[in-house]
């Protein structure tokens, strides 16, 4: 899994900023950027990120597959 591909694309797809996702998960901004700069995560974050995109885990592991 290409986590950092994943998030790119499921926020393309729903025309949303890191900013917002980042308030939709109570984050600050900056802790987002930092981890949109990874390629990888823990499964609680990975599952947290899937459910804001109302999206399986499997869906969203699959985005930063293709």
């Amino acid at each position: 899994m290409n986590f950092r591909r994943s998030l790119k694309l499921a926020l393309a797809q729903r025309d949303m900023t890191q900013k917002a996702l980042a308030e939709k998960l109570g984050m600050r901004e900056t802790s987002m950027s930092q981890l949109a700069a990874q390629t990888s995560c823990t499964g609680a974050t990975l599952q947290k990120i899937a459910e804001a995109f109302d999206m399986k885990v499997s869906e969203f592991i699959k985005l930063g597959e293709d």
